[in-house]
């Protein structure tokens, strides 16, 4: 369960990087559009609009930003808790396959000592 949370986080933090990239082209795109009105000669309206485009994109980006690093953050928490988890889990395999060596070491003195005791019957009974 553990593995499948960090998985989807994993993912999570996938998504914002992509998307970070987007607004990166976006960005560059709006300022090449906007370099070449200013060429251009085009009006200040045109260019004012697209600076503040530019501008709503920078915070934009800046609010991914936020989220990635928040996503990296709780990536780093769920690495330890899966950690812990699998920790965990190793030492009930372990606890769970020492029992069963005692078990099966138990069992076959049961067994020896049913043979060691059919044994001395028979020999008892041979005399």
């Amino acid at each position: 369960m553990e593995y499948l949370a960090l998985e989807a986080i994993h993912l999570d933090i996938a998504r914002a990087e992509v998307h970070i990239a987007q607004v990166d082209e976006w960005r560059l795109a709006v300022a090449e559009r906007r370099a070449a009105e200013l060429a251009r000669g085009d009006a200040s309206i045109h260019l004012q609009g697209a600076y503040e485009h530019e501008l709503a994109l920078e915070r934009y980006r800046d609010s991914l930003q936020h989220e990635l690093k928040e996503l990296r953050q709780a990536l780093q928490q769920r690495i330890k808790t899966y950690e812990a988890a699998r920790q965990r889990r190793e030492i009930l395999d372990k606890l769970r396959s020492q029992q069963f060596d005692r078990y099966i070491s138990f069992q076959a003195k049961q067994q020896q000592r049913s043979l060691d005791d059919l044994f001395l019957a028979r020999r008892k009974r041979g005399r």
